[in-house]
């Protein structure tokens, strides 16, 4: 992991997550809107990073987002050639107060498109390039979190895991023991069309990531793609 070459990585859209307790956190946005965002997680400021740079192709959306209805809610995104759902069988489903992500029964969870560049096409991979694929951006991920941000995470498991049909790359790791909020941090990762789908749940306590790992199987079981534009406003009505 550590030797990984990042300039030689394809993917040019990525995010970073950290939420430690009683200090700033960093989602960093590497190609969206500059800004910084000033929240409140458990009585902590959080920093919310964002850049964008002059060569970086633009795209619809980055989060997916939460359409809520008087009977159930979904997890969904649509940008002009391609869109995705995901329904939410919870007790409780909310925004979180952090930007891009949603509370899942007490879980915060967030779904995040990764487009690459020179772009791949899913459809036409073998599961040996999807591997290939997958396993190249959980490396520029975690060589982000480690040079970038300088996060000694640990205990990096991964699993190969097929959910209908669907190849996913499930990965997690501990945090450093000072950050006392968070202990790990849970992905699953597919790939969907040109892109990377990528799932992420911060585990506040060690004890708490069956829920956590639950929560987001759920998800993926219910994950449906679509090859064209979704009318979310349209859908929300109907739920």
């Amino acid at each position: 992991m550590e030797n990984t070459n990042l300039s030689h990585f394809p993917f040019t859209y990525g995010k970073k997550t950290l939420i430690p307790c009683m200090r700033p956190i960093q989602i960093h946005l590497k190609p969206t809107l500059t800004g910084i965002i000033l929240v409140t997680l458990a009585g902590a400021p959080t920093l919310i990073h964002a850049q964008k740079t002059p060569k970086t192709p633009q795209i619809d959306e980055v989060h997916a987002s939460l359409l809520a209805g008087k009977k159930k809610a979904m997890i969904a995104y649509a940008s002009k050639e391609r869109s995705f759902t995901m329904d939410v069988n919870a007790k409780t489903v909310k925004n979180s107060d952090i930007p891009g992500f949603i509370t899942v029964d007490g879980q915060i969870v967030q779904a995040t498109l990764v487009p690459s560049q020179p772009s791949i096409d899913a459809g036409a991979m073998t599961t040996a390039q999807e591997k290939e694929t997958l396993t190249k951006y959980m490396n520029y991920e975690l060589g982000y979190y480690k040079k970038k941000l300088k996060q000694n995470y640990s205990q990096l498991q991964t699993e190969w895991v097929t959910i209908k049909d669907r190849l996913f790359l499930v990965w997690y790791f501990d945090m450093p023991k000072d950050y006392k909020l968070v202990s790990r941090q849970l992905y699953f990762s597919t790939l969907f069309s040109n892109q990377v789908l990528d799932l992420n749940a911060p585990v506040f306590k060690t004890e708490q990531f069956s829920h956590a790992r639950a929560t987001l199987t759920h998800l993926v079981n219910t994950l449906k793609t679509y090859d064209k534009n979704l009318d979310l406003e349209a859908l929300k009505k109907q739920l």
